[in-house]
């Protein structure tokens, strides 16, 4: 092998790649070649390591208490914490013919000092190799807008004027500072005056131009901190269907972000879908708007977007097309006598393409509840032809049973948990993650009181509830080889639910009424119920599934093959594989802390 194919294999090895032209160069020269046979002992608590081995084909096998643990084949590096921690514990026998690479310990250790994040990667713990691997993979995906701040972005100049101000005044002030909007201040209380609310007050209610301006000010405003994120900006856009966003830094306001000036950094026109389904007046106008979903999601993840703010866009979107959808066909009368809420991972806000209907909805017990009947069903109907399939579990509106009275979604609820035969359990999990999108929210809030009075002080109830977490084979071996079947793995069962659910669990037992699985788990590290390390390791862990399996639905979106939560090995490169693996080590440790955590082995 010349020095050039040298310098290429290890570029193509993680964390090779991190290394400068000039620290590479000097790798390779810090390299020999070696062959070892079958059986050799290569490091042993009685054969301290002399180098860090980088394997061009055989296996290595490590060892602990004569216990095989894991399996390093072609590509794989080890073992470097022998050499950093001058100590084993584990011995590295070949299983088959090995030809490697060998760096010297003290050659290695200078490469540590030259390169920081070369040594950063050998020193980390699982979760941050995850995190470090992931900056690579996606670091040249990732657009300027993605790591873009607010105080990257043009701000104007605010106009500020007393509540007192007449209307007249304040809108010179605005012209000289040529803004586009009035800030009006009562004692500190903000409110906000646009062209169109002057217009509406003064031009067609005849409201006087020169008196105080402060009555026609709106509130609450919208504000976002001068060091947050643009994304984030994008998500406020978005939700609440405005125009411009207000910027405080230390609490006080300097400057106005216009919605122009935002979309200058996201060419996915998002907002401009948001703006359809506002405006949209019939049906079909509201279907082209949700058709713009899947281009959203490709331009966003072709940038490196991360996965848990593409959902949460997603979600946002998907949740504006729900609730216009329902005002259009519910009459005026029906439409706060009731509460329609989407549950699962849509509820969660971690669903992203198209996938079953998860949907319910509570009627107010003083109103007949047939009376919705016709339109639940037209309600489901509808979102199917929109590309919502049908839920196969029948979890939707149109379904009687998902579609009653408070009271009676409370008697389930007590029912429940009291008595539980079959799907409860699971009924309870998802309605546990409904999030209220249309009509009269407190509904809701209504069953969810229900549901964290019946849980509470139920040990065994919360075991039995925490116990499906461990219902399905995380798919690695014990050398750390992944177990597919035709080289697919089934990531939501093998990964993502065990997280969910488990993390659900813990949230239901310490009333965290978040629904989002990271907020979920970010709520639970303040509460010390994981520890910091852990809830990040966890969270990285659930990060990666979820966006290893959206590259590969996107990948055979336009074909016939749908993969769902199916990922094709045989389609990921030697990082992917390193994340895959790594996560589901993670996923194995957070289901024995479920275990230990709801004592699970005295549960049947």
């Amino acid at each position: 092998m010349s020095l050039h194919d040298q310098e290429a294999f290890l570029r193509s090895i993680h964390p090779f790649d991190l290394l400068t032209h000039k620290e590479l160069k000097f790798a390779v020269n810090s390299i020999d070649i070696a062959y070892y046979q079958k059986d050799s002992t290569l490091i042993s608590s009685q054969k301290p390591a002399e180098f860090l081995y980088i394997i061009v084909k055989g296996e290595v096998g490590e060892f602990h208490n004569e216990e095989l643990v894991k399996v390093y084949h072609n590509s794989n590096i080890f073992d470097a914490d022998s050499l950093i921690y001058d100590k084993t514990e584990d011995s590295f026998i070949v299983l088959e013919e090995l030809i490697c690479f060998e760096m010297k310990k003290d050659d290695f250790k200078k490469l540590l000092d030259l390169n920081n994040s070369f040594k950063e990667y050998f020193i980390n713990d699982l979760a941050n190799k995850i995190q470090s691997v992931k900056q690579k993979e996606y670091s040249t995906q990732l657009s300027g807008f993605m790591i873009a701040k607010v105080s990257d972005s043009y701000l104007h100049e605010p106009c500020i004027v007393d509540a007192k101000t007449s209307i007249m005044d304040a809108l010179k002030d605005m012209e000289s500072k040529k803004s586009n909007c009035i800030l009006v201040d009562e004692d500190g209380d903000l409110g906000i005056v646009t062209d169109s609310i002057i217009r509406k007050h003064v031009l067609f209610e005849d409201y006087d131009k020169f008196a105080p301006i402060g009555p026609i000010a709106l509130r609450p405003i919208i504000s976002i901190d001068y060091d947050d994120f643009l994304f984030n900006a994008l998500l406020s856009f978005t939700k609440n269907s405005i125009k411009r966003i207000i910027v405080k830094k230390d609490k006080k306001v300097i400057g106005i972000l216009e919605q122009l000036d935002l979309l200058s950094y996201f060419a996915n026109h998002t907002y401009l879908v948001a703006v359809q389904i506002k405006k949209a007046t019939t049906i079909e106008e509201l279907k082209i708007a949700s058709n713009d979903f899947i281009n959203i999601i490709k331009k966003l993840h072709a940038k490196g977007t991360k996965v848990e703010y593409i959902a949460k866009l997603i979600s946002e979107l998907n949740e504006k097309i729900y609730e216009k959808l329902y005002y259009m066909l519910l009459p005026e009368g029906l439409t706060q006598k009731a509460c329609l809420v989407v549950m699962g991972s849509e509820g969660r806000k971690e669903q992203m393409l198209k996938t079953d209907q998860d949907n319910a909805l509570i009627i107010s017990d003083d109103i007949d509840a047939n009376l919705y009947k016709e339109h639940m069903e037209k309600f489901t109907e509808i979102l199917i032809d929109f590309g919502f399939p049908k839920c196969e579990g029948n979890i939707m509106v149109s379904n009687p049973y998902w579609r009653k009275h408070k009271k009676e979604y409370q008697k389930e609820v007590d029912r429940w948990v009291e008595a539980p035969v079959g799907d409860d359990y699971m009924n309870l999990a998802i309605f546990f993650d409904a999030t209220a999108v249309a009509g009269d929210h407190k509904l809701l809030y209504g069953v969810k009181d229900r549901i964290r009075s019946s849980v509470k002080d139920k040990p065994v109830f919360m075991a039995n509830f925490a116990k499906a977490t461990l219902l399905f084979e995380t798919p690695i071996g014990m050398f750390t080889n992944l177990i597919a079947k035709n080289n697919l793995i089934d990531v939501k069962k093998g990964g993502i639910f065990p997280i969910v659910q488990g993390i659900r669990s813990l949230a239901l037992e310490n009333n965290i009424f978040k629904t989002n699985t990271n907020s979920r788990i970010r709520e639970l590290k303040q509460m010390k119920i994981l520890d910091k390390s852990f809830a990040g390791a966890v969270e990285e862990a659930f990060d990666t599934l979820l966006s290893l399996r959206l590259h590969d639905r996107l990948r055979y979106l336009d074909t016939n093959n749908d993969h769902n939560n199916m990922i094709d090995i045989k389609n990921l490169n030697q990082l992917e594989l390193e994340l895959l693996k790594d996560s589901f080590k993670i996923v194995n440790k957070f289901k024995s802390f479920i275990s230990h955590h709801f004592k699970l082995n005295l549960v049947q």
